[in-house]
């Protein structure tokens, strides 16, 4: 490991939606530092973590103000074992939505003990907002879904893109009604639309009084510069200074994500290696459909750490030769 400096590779950390019964519990039981991270989580918060992300029922799990904190435990708990594996530190670090928390934390924005206080807030306030719903959408392109949002949104509704995560998939997000009539619309034109088991229209203009109460919030907090730049779901841009991710928390529950944005934005670095950390392989999907030449690792259960950390070195070497 001595002989490897380069660090020509990103990591991803997964948002709501990939969380599953079961994430980080082999994890946990093989190493200390894993299970810490657990222990820390539910010190601080008022759940049990442990319990819910490796026991609980999946409906329970759904849930956003479960979701969140979970998912953010069991990323870092995954990410502390890899850092122990392969330390060196990638060039780039992103998040998916609920996810760049776990991306703040590991570029030093946010201790641990902070993000998992404000993911806790953040589920709780984005959970009370229940009016709404979201829609995948597959095989349109953004200026399609556009219109289909224009065409389906009732009177004094919201339909607006939500998740623009690659080019085959756009999720929209908006009350109950337009959700409804654009689910119809795109049965009646043949489009595949997939209704998202959420609580609410995340990302879209009916999550504001969320995001201003959760702006008193962070102001509380202290936000670090980053070490390691983190491209932001709200521009698709490299992020470094702590007091911009203050801000950027405060606008990303009602911005879009613009997930593709940000792969490509990362690829015109020169950067096409990307390392998933966290429960699924849902981003490690969407970075193949917008990058196809991309080399993808994923890191969520001991296998997959130590296949990740044994050929991302041999890749990282090889381009050193």
């Amino acid at each position: 490991m001595e002989r490897l400096t380069s660090n020509n590779y990103a990591l991803v950390f997964p948002g709501q939606g990939s969380q599953y019964v079961g994430m980080g519990l082999e994890i946990s039981k093989k190493f200390i530092s894993a299970d810490k991270v657990f222990e820390t989580a539910e010190q601080i918060t008022n759940l049990n973590i442990r319990n819910l992300s490796f026991f609980g029922l999946e409906e329970n799990l759904m849930e956003t103000s479960i979701a969140q904190p979970c998912l953010l435990t069991t990323n870092i708990a995954l990410y502390s074992v890899f850092q122990e594996h392969f330390p060196i530190k990638p060039k780039f670090i992103c998040g998916h939505s609920a996810g760049e928390y776990a991306a703040l934390v590991a570029a030093g924005v946010l201790s641990f003990a902070d993000a998992i206080r404000l993911i806790e807030v953040r589920g709780a306030l984005m959970s009370k907002t229940q009016e709404g719903g979201m829609l995948a959408l597959k095989g349109v392109t953004l200026k399609q879904a556009e219109e289909l949002c224009r065409e389906n949104v009732q009177p004094n509704g919201v339909l607006v893109p939500a998740n623009l995560n690659s080019p085959e998939q756009i999720v929209i997000s908006g009350d109950n009604a337009s959700i409804e009539e654009a689910l119809f619309y795109a049965f009646e034109n043949n489009l595949k639309a997939i209704p998202l088991a959420v609580s609410g229209a995340f990302h879209s203009p009916l999550m504001q009084e969320a995001a201003q109460q959760l702006a008193h919030i962070v102001r509380k907090f202290q936000f670090n510069n980053a070490t390691i730049p983190v491209i932001s779901n709200v521009t698709a841009e490299p992020v470094v200074k702590g007091y911009e991710w203050r801000q950027l928390s405060e606008q990303q529950i009602t911005s879009a994500v613009h997930w593709e944005a940000s792969i490509r934005y990362i690829q015109q670095q020169g950067i096409e290696i990307f390392v998933e950390v966290g429960p699924g392989q849902i981003l490690s999907k969407l970075i193949k459909k917008i990058v196809p030449s991309a080399l993808v690792f994923s890191v969520e259960d001991v296998k997959s750490l130590q296949k990740t950390s044994i050929e991302l070195q041999e890749v990282l070497e090889s381009q050193l030769v």
